[in-house]
């Protein structure tokens, strides 16, 4: 929608008088980490795992459970989870309300769970979607070409 209104429209001298948004979150903590710790992020980063690992130098250091979890994951992040690779009967040339009848009978069978079987009707939809949209387009086009209208 444009901007009917001329003195709300930005100008690179409007620009140049407006606040500034500011530095992010994650630039003001790295910022201070610079500032605060001899040695930049580098050096903040092995303190915290020495504290992870209790090795901090006080007396009565000892692993932080919670600190360490939170170190590995960010070395190894935790893998997400996948499904299982099943087999059941699906005609793929079937229509689209015949493979969600197949889907929806390999769960009540028990041959998939039934997170599985919403996974594959909400994909059928999915493909029907875009099925439908494409359709429409290349109808629009026609009929525009028939108009002679161009883009």
């Amino acid at each position: 929608m444009a901007n009917k209104n001329p003195k709300n429209k930005i100008t690179p001298e409007s620009r140049s008088a407006m606040r500034s948004r500011g530095k992010s979150k994650k630039t003001l903590m790295l910022d201070a980490i610079r500032d605060s710790v001899q040695g930049g992020e580098h050096e903040f980063l092995k303190r915290v795992v020495m504290i992870a690992l209790g090795q901090d130098g006080s007396e009565d250091s000892s692993p932080n459970a919670q600190l360490l979890t939170l170190v590995l994951q960010r070395i190894e992040p935790p893998l997400k989870s996948t499904f299982p690779l099943i087999e059941f009967d699906f005609d793929e040339k079937a229509k689209p309300a015949e493979q969600a009848a197949q889907v929806i009978r390999a769960a009540s069978d028990g041959v998939i769970a039934p997170d599985i079987a919403n996974i594959f009707v909400s994909s059928i939809a999915a493909m029907l979607k875009i099925d439908e949209v494409t359709e429409i387009r290349k109808e629009l086009d026609q009929i525009k070409e028939m108009l002679g209208v161009n883009e």
